[in-house]
């Protein structure tokens, strides 16, 4: 008898356990086949859209997923420069340029200039670490089990998918990866970047004007600053044309390894989000991150060295600043010998003959 109570008392308390809305998230989970889905608002844990995410996961190529999940890189890009790679090898004898060895930027002085911005916003704008985007309770519960649920549906034809083992991967992890934080992790501010952004002349936008619009716009949270950046730059990064897209057209040029040309996306969300992962993350677990390749395009369009430099540069950017932050630096003024003319001469340029 005794022992009859006891186990009714234990069943009630899981019952009570378990939310409300946990049985929508089921039918979200259940409902919705793979469908496309847009946040409307600024939200840390969103129920719903982890059920989407989840589902949308098990559209990812397996020999991606696998890549994905045994590794760290949380980046992938689809379009491939084909311009740039009939560049290299028309032009590496005389551009006087290394593929995968040409650096753009100098982070020292990048962390410099970014110390400069805050301290001069201060103390209208107090800087704050902030909070990344994070699996909601009811995701979290599910994903220890929604695999084998997910399998049982496939199996039995109620799914189309084969289920993708997440392996309690984070949240931010995957949607880097994918290129989906314009999707599932928006943080509101992200159509005012864009105006601002327009106000630049064409190919004039520097990566310190990028960080000042979206630290002003997102109050000093630098968590939501690179994350509007990385959400406005990667916001469709399956577009065939992106270099004539309007937004493109502002930004100076990043890439050292041509002269320039084509698309310019690439190099710049791959180094706001490697840096914005930097700063959510360890050093050493952001450092592997960018070591290992950018493996969503190795997959999805080819081997990158370029951008594979840029990702490594953008991880140890994300390193400093975090440190520089961590160290109270930015509220000190630059001292005599503290440059920030971050950006460094492209030797694509400097060695193109002059035209006749």
């Amino acid at each position: 008898m005794n022992g009859s109570r006891l186990l009714k008392t234990l069943v009630l308390l899981v019952v009570l356990a378990v939310p409300a809305n946990a049985g929508e998230f089921k039918q979200w989970i259940k409902t919705h086949e793979a469908t496309h889905y847009q946040q409307t608002g600024f939200c840390l844990e969103d129920p719903k859209g982890d059920a989407f995410l989840i589902r949308k996961l098990d559209q990812v190529p397996q020999k991606l997923l696998e890549a994905l999940v045994k590794s760290s890189y949380p980046q992938a890009e689809i379009e491939k420069e084909k311009e740039l790679k009939a560049l290299e090898e028309a032009e590496k004898g005389k551009a006087g340029y290394q593929i995968g060895r040409t650096v753009p930027i100098d982070v020292d002085r990048l962390v410099n200039k970014c110390r400069e911005i805050m301290l001069s916003y201060y103390p209208r704008i107090v800087p704050t670490m902030g909070e990344e985007h994070r699996w909601s309770p009811e995701a979290k519960r599910y994903l220890i089990y929604g695999f084998w649920h997910r399998l049982g549906r496939h199996i039995f034809r109620k799914q189309k998918e084969f289920p993708s083992p997440l392996f309690f991967r984070s949240k931010l992890f995957l949607l880097l990866a994918c290129g989906w934080t314009s999707r599932y992790a928006i943080t509101g501010q992200e159509e005012a970047l864009k105006a601002r952004i327009m106000l630049y002349p064409d190919g004039k936008m520097q990566l310190h004007h990028m960080f000042m619009e979206s630290y002003v716009l997102n109050k000093g949270n630098l968590y939501l600053t690179f994350l509007t950046a990385e959400n406005v730059l990667a916001g469709d990064p399956y577009r065939v044309d992106r270099e004539n897209d309007p937004v493109q057209k502002k930004l100076a040029y990043l890439r050292h390894d041509s002269v320039q040309m084509g698309d310019n996306y690439g190099a710049w969300y791959h180094f706001f989000g490697i840096s914005m992962y930097a700063l959510v993350r360890t050093g050493v677990v952001s450092r592997a991150v960018a070591e290992i390749e950018s493996l969503g395009s190795l997959f999805l369009e080819g081997k990158d060295k370029q951008e594979d430099y840029i990702n490594r540069y953008g991880a140890i950017f994300g390193k400093k600043f975090k440190n520089m932050f961590k160290d109270n630096l930015w509220a000190q003024p630059l001292k005599l010998d503290e440059r920030t003319d971050y950006m460094l001469p492209n030797p694509a340029l400097n060695k193109v003959p002059a035209k006749q």
